[in-house]
């Protein structure tokens, strides 16, 4: 086997193994299928993605590419036309048997090689909409914090489907916030006792977004790519992200085409509306931006929050691992406008927000703003 074969055979049972602990056995299996193939000297690298052909185990992981090739099967079997394939995929109604479906999606990308090729060449779009439960919660604390209405500014919002989780309804623990007619509802496994200020005043007042290759999911097309970088054998998330779908015909998300340290160097640099916290908020996005983008973007944010002051405070709120491939952690930092910031992990979480130990403000881990932005890179 060559060096390359074997850097993606590696690649793919290390995404394998993720899956299998998120709960996709489906998934993991194929993956696994996939792995074996490339051990056998099947050479799909060459044929969909020729640039490729040098890529690193690291790389193979960084840029996520067994997940490209996992969605694009899920793509191919839900929309009907790689039979084979949705025979097998319960998100289309099939008997969930993994046995050899890799060498079914083989054939669908041969038969489909332009719809393929163009597929995992893209960005893969994890809109996993449950990770509103995890960030809600820290935004609830910042609006008891600072008692004004929020402006959010996400970053790497793909499609755009939390500019509506205000929409959406939680419940955490024993408590529950949002709109309890709404579909798309979050009810996380609870680990502590402790809950979020449910009763603080949030009012989300101004909503933007940004994206490196956004989506526009009024587009039929462009809710399939979506729906398909969901596990197929994970109703629940498939349910959750219908539901988001549907509220975002009412929302109408606009998603800004940009990188996110550019972006935030032109909207932070303006003056902030005053009454009005400014929130910059993310969720899994961080770890695939190029070091040089993340450093701009963590100066932009704090030589914003340097400048704040008590009626136009920053804030900055994520769902990120501590460090690469790590737990998920909540971070929220604060600058109030006295020149110092404070900031402290007050969740951990799941990655996909369906497990939360919650910590709150006021017991949360407290991280000096320089350990906050070297530990959460």
């Amino acid at each position: 086997m060559s060096d390359r074969l074997d850097a993606f055979a590696v690649g793919f049972r290390k995404q394998a193994e993720f899956c299998h602990l998120l709960g996709s056995p489906f998934s993991a299996a194929l993956l696994e299928q996939a792995a074996d193939a490339f051990e056998a000297g099947d050479d799909i690298v060459a044929r969909y993605m020729p640039w490729w052909t040098g890529a690193t185990a690291a790389y193979v992981a960084t840029d996520v590419l067994p997940l490209r090739f996992l969605g694009c099967a899920h793509a191919l079997a839900l929309s009907g036309d790689a039979p084979a394939l949705s025979r097998h995929y319960p998100s289309c109604g099939g008997d969930g048997v993994s046995d050899g479906v890799w060498a079914h999606a083989l054939e669908a990308f041969a038969d489909h090689e332009a719809f393929t090729t163009d597929y995992v060449t893209q960005p893969p779009q994890t809109n996993e909409v449950a990770r509103s439960g995890s960030l809600v919660p820290g935004l609830l604390e910042l609006a008891r914090l600072v008692d004004m209405p929020v402006a959010t500014f996400e970053l790497g919002a793909s499609a755009g489907l939390l500019q509506g989780l205000d929409r959406f309804y939680y419940t955490f623990g024993t408590a529950t916030w949002g709109d309890d007619t709404s579909a798309c509802r979050m009810e996380p496994e609870w680990a502590l006792p402790a809950t979020p200020p449910v009763d603080a005043p949030l009012i989300i007042a101004a909503r933007r977004a940004c994206d490196a290759a956004p989506i526009d999911i009024l587009n039929p097309d462009n809710a399939l790519k979506v729906r398909s970088y969901i596990w197929t054998d994970m109703p629940e998330r498939l349910a959750r992200l219908d539901a988001a779908i549907a509220i975002a015909q009412d929302v109408m998300p606009v998603v800004e085409n940009a990188s996110a340290d550019t972006w935030l160097e032109d909207v932070l640099g303006a003056p902030g509306r005053p009454g009005q916290v400014r929130c910059v908020l993310h969720s899994v996005m961080w770890q695939y931006m190029p070091k040089d983008v993340q450093d701009r973007a963590t100066a932009a944010i704090v030589t914003a929050g340097e400048a704040a002051t008590p009626d136009t405070p920053i804030a900055w709120l994520r769902l990120e691992p501590e460090t690469n491939n790590k737990p998920m952690q909540v971070a929220l930092a604060l600058w109030r406008g006295d020149g110092t910031c404070d900031a402290r992990v007050v969740a951990d979480s799941h990655p996909h927000g369906t497990h939360i130990g919650w910590l709150g403000w006021d017991s949360g881990r407290r991280l000096a703003s320089p350990e906050l932005i070297q530990n959460f890179n």
